[in-house]
């Protein structure tokens, strides 16, 4: 421990906010860019920093910032009982860590042998040699390859400089210099060896001289005191070796046919000094850890070892230790490494670098890699804890660990941490105070009843009941908390006005009579949040879709209908769009490769598309997905046919449906959804062994209730754990698409299997009859309100329904679908010398000709990269341009809408929708040009624009 005279402490200024600078140059550019820099004063004279950096590799620093002049501040070094008994650091920090001894933060110190667990460098403590280890290698490529240590010396500063090991012995009327202590005896080599050694393990090829009654003891190895003993035996060269080791004394062992004749004259009863010295530096300081490699040296980049090696250039994590010049501050720095995406380490110059960068003077490197751990008691916190990442996952047990100790005493409460949720609070709101946690003027955790803070405000912004805050009046002030003599603060900011409501989810698609619990965010300043009562909004329905309760849950009703949700506030409102009852809504036909891939675990899988007769139920191609489990892998078995880029599901579908052409082989199908989390989810379209016919069946699967949205689909797999059942073969799949009910009726089957009818794309020809246009459909009635519109283009031939005898009023009409219906109003005719310049619109498309004549006659341009976009959604803004283009209309208007600005490509058209009436946007101001338009929209606006040209002419 430091040895420094205590005095009292009369005031300790305590900053416990979190800031976000640690020093002047933590932003070191060759570290990436800083994302994150949070500093904490954790105890009197430390303080805690954690940081990220991201650039070219991640980097995901903690260091400890140690103030050595605070009388309350001690850095230690923790050696294990016996050398060999390795902890890891949390643990170590956790056994030494108690009243009067807090540790506040430690980390791994120097390096030691895997396999024997010994400390491999220099130990000294308390000016005794514990451990001389390797004092310096050969070769330049080890890290310790130099004798440089850290330290505390005899003045309690920190030091890192070099060290010399001196053992000198007069024997037999010489003075010698012993080469080493405990170590492997070298050619032509003079080493001393002592307990806790038991024999010298040498060959017989030397010379070894036993010394007992040693004073003082061996066992208090004093750094600067020589040692006194007597020659109690003398094995010459060649008479046997590995002499046993007295417990009193020690051995000298000299190898090779020299030394024999050098130590010829000593004898039985002759008395031997013995002393050490690791030099003047050394000299009676409190510890020393031999290291390395040295990092910094006058505030330069100075690296004692090869950086050609790939210890020094390649990035793993690294430890290190820096004192400044006049070594009464110290860093304790950790940097993660090895994990990608997170932190990749850094070699040792970049290392180096970085610590110059926080004002080190001189810094030496500790043991690294997967040891690489630092604990911290973290503010508010009663224990230290691990607070980096191991890139091995867990910690590694090390040998020595550096200590910062904290020997303040616990005393009397001087500070309070209480918390609110972030953001401003909006006038009229209870927002509740959470307690955190109370602190001595030392930063010790202290305990105190929660029920006994009293609470008082200052800013006349509100009042307050137990730790219960009431927002009251407009304006900034704080919250006071008091305990006896111990205060806290809590700024507060109530504002009395909002500028939006955020509607979560975005829009809501649901089956009849099912609900859904809705919630909404208000937005204040341009997007900071409020915190605010949920109570003050006020939520109604727009059209006959359902009702909703005062908190936000919305019921759907009995019929299909499509309308809003709005939520509102005083004068700002938002809204959603909702479509209840849809009919099951397409995820995938599987008409092109290009979303899908194959994947596979312990077996083969590949996907292709299929077509011709028995091999498709909807539209010209299935998917096929072939498997082999006959894979030599043991244990679960899967294929997977996996969506490239995960497949939005519109709203929260309570069911996904598939057609799948079974291979009789009993596997489980299965798939995988995530939700709005990114939390992913399997769903069963069969059980397990379930996959049990051959030929076409429709099959449905669960989607698990309360999910975050959005949801996404992200592919279909097969499996098999049973290896008698692992086989080779193939499954198909059609027409994925997500439904709003459950137990939904299966779709109309293709009754040609592939042969290319159209069934389901909304044109009606599947069967090449087209329906009766005097029948009604079966799911718009007199009460809808785009009946009339729907009758009108039905009965003009210009719009047709499902072979089901459905019109789908709210499923969202295609481009492809608009084409149609132009083209059947203008009686259009593709000229057929030209080619058509789509790449995405095969002949084979039921509105190849359609398509077209809409684009020779310039009506319905393509989209970039030579694509039509057939079967995409046919957005407002583009019906309002078609239509234009179509009918040519004219008209200018002042009414604008919020969502279109005017350089909008598709302004002027909205424009002259709107100013000839046709149009009038949505009663938020909008006109929401982005957003599809449904079948019954499209007749609407169709049936509109023919009637206005027709009493035009």
């Amino acid at each position: 421990m430091i040895r420094m005279k205590r005095t009292k402490i009369t005031t300790i200024l305590l900053t416990f906010l979190l800031v976000f600078q640690s020093f002047g140059a933590s932003a070191f550019a060759s570290f990436g860019t800083l994302l994150s820099d949070v500093s904490t004063q954790v105890s009197p004279g430390v303080t805690y920093t954690k940081q990220q950096y991201n650039g070219g590799y991640h980097r995901a620093v903690n260091l400890l910032n140690i103030n050595l002049n605070d009388p309350y501040t001690a850095l230690e070094v923790s050696l294990p009982e016996p050398l060999t008994a390795v902890s890891t650091v949390s643990n170590r920090a956790l056994q030494n860590h108690y009243e009067g001894h807090f540790v506040i933060g430690a980390a791994n110190a120097g390096f030691f042998d895997m396999a024997g667990k010994m400390p491999v460098n220099l130990i000294a403590k308390d000016n005794k040699l514990i451990n001389i280890g390797i004092s310096g290698t050969k070769t330049s490529k080890s890290p310790t390859n130099e004798p440089i240590a850290f330290g505390i010396n005899r003045n309690g500063k920190a030091v890192i400089d070099r060290y010399k090991i001196e053992m000198i012995t007069t024997i037999g009327g010489q003075t010698l210099n012993l080469n080493n202590f405990n170590g492997t005896r070298g050619e032509k080599a003079i080493h001393l060896y002592q307990s806790p050694k038991q024999t010298t393990g040498t060959n017989e090829w030397g010379t070894e001289i036993i010394i007992s009654d040693v004073t003082p003891s061996p066992s208090s190895q004093i750094i600067g005191q020589t040692m006194t003993g007597t020659v109690s035996k003398v094995t010459r060269f060649g008479e046997g070796g590995n002499a046993a080791i007295p417990s009193n004394g020690f051995v000298i062992s000299a190898h090779g046919q020299e030394w024999s004749e050098k130590l010829k004259n000593v004898q039985v009863g002759d008395m031997v000094d013995l002393s050490l010295s690791l030099g003047d530096v050394w000299q009676d300081a409190q510890y020393v850890i031999g290291t390395g490699p040295q990092l910094v040296k006058n505030g330069q980049v100075s690296i004692s070892m090869d950086e050609n090696d790939s210890f020094a250039k390649s990035r793993h994590p690294r430890t290190a230790i820096t004192t400044n010049q006049a070594g009464d501050q110290v860093y304790l720095v950790t940097v993660d490494g090895r994990q990608n995406g997170y932190s990749n380490g850094a070699t040792l110059r970049e290392f180096a670098n970085y610590l110059i960068s926080i004002g080190a003077y001189n810094a030496i490197n500790l043991d690294g890699g997967g040891s690489t751990a630092i604990a911290v008691r973290e503010l508010g916190t009663a224990q230290p804890k691990l607070v980096n990442s191991p890139s091995e996952g867990v910690e590694r047990k090390v040998s020595s660990v550096f200590q910062v100790i904290s020997t303040a005493p616990t005393s009397d409460p001087k500070t309070l941490k209480l918390t609110k949720p972030d953001g401003k609070i909006l006038k009229g709101t209870k927002v509740q105070l959470a307690y955190k946690y109370a602190l001595d003027q030392y930063m010790n955790l202290v305990q105190v009843n929660a029920n006994d803070i009293t609470l008082s405000v200052d800013g006349n912004v509100g009042s307050t009941s137990g730790l219960t805050f009431t927002a009251e009046n407009a304006g900034s002030g704080k919250i006071i908390a008091s305990y006896n003599d111990a205060t806290g603060e809590v700024p507060v900011t109530v504002v009395d006005k909002l500028d939006k409501i955020e509607i979560q989810p975005k829009s809501v698609v649901i089956g009849t009579n099912e609900s859904i619990q809705l919630s909404a965010n208000a937005i204040y300043n341009g997007g900071e949040p409020i915190i605010f009562d949920k109570s003050v909004i006020k939520w109604s329905v727009d059209g006959n879709i359902g009702t909703i309760t005062p908190d936000g849950k919305f019921i759907a009703g009995q019929e299909k209908a499509a309308g809003n949700i709005i939520a509102q506030f005083e004068n700002v409102t938002a809204s959603i769009p909702v479509k209840v009852g849809v009919d099951p809504v397409m995820v995938d036909g599987f008409e092109s490769l290009a979303k899908w891939s194959a994947d596979q675990a312990k077996a083969k899988a590949a996907v292709e598309l299929a077509s011709g007769s028995g091999n498709v139920q909807e539209g010209k191609n299935s998917l096929k997905l072939s498997y082999d489990f006959t894979t030599a892998e043991d244990g679960i078995k899967v294929a997977y046919a996996s969506a490239k880029t995960s497949i939005d599901l519109k709203g929260y579908p309570k069911e996904l449906g598939l057609w799948v052409k079974g291979d009789g082989a009993g596997h489980w199908l299965r798939a995988n959804i995530t939700d709005g989390t990114g939390k992913q989810h399997t769903i069963n379209f069969t059980e397990e062994h379930g996959l049990t016919w051959t030929g076409w069946k429709y099959v449905r699967a669960v989607v698990p209730a309360n999910l975050p949205l959005p949801l996404k689909f992200d592919r279909i797999y097969v499996a098999e754990a049973v290896k008698e059942k692992q086989n080779k073969g193939a499954i198909y799949f059609d027409g994925l698409q997500s439904a709003y009910v459950n137990n939904h009726p299966a779709p109309q089957a293709n009754p040609n299997e592939g042969a290319g009818n159209g069934n389901g794309n909304g044109n009606g020809t599947g069967s090449g009859q087209a329906p009766d246009p005097n029948v009604s459909f079966k799911d718009i009635t007199n009460k809808h309100w785009a009946y009339q519109s729907v009758v009108f283009l039905s009965n003009r031939g210009i719009i047709k329904g499902y072979e089901d005898n459905t019109f789908r009023p709210n499923a969202e009409i295609t481009r492809a679908m608009a084409a149609a219906m132009i083209a059947r109003e203008f009686k259009l005719t593709d000229s057929k010398d030209k080619a058509l310049p789509f790449n995405d619109v095969k002949n084979t498309h039921y509105a190849y000709t359609a398509i077209k004549a809409v684009s020779e006659a310039g009506i319905i341009n393509g989209q970039p990269g030579g694509k039509f976009a057939p079967d995409a959604p046919l957005t407002r803004a583009e019906m309002a341009v078609i239509l234009n283009r179509a009918y040519k209309l004219e008209g200018e208007t002042t009414k604008t809408f919020t969502d279109v600005k005017a350089s909008h490509w598709a302004a002027k058209d909205i424009a002259i929708l709107a100013a000839n009436n046709v149009t009038g946007g949505y009663e938020d101001g909008s006109f929401k040009p982005s957003k599809p338009t449904t079948r019954a929209e499209f007749s609407s606006f169709m049936e509109r624009v023919i009637k206005m040209n027709t009493n035009k002419e």
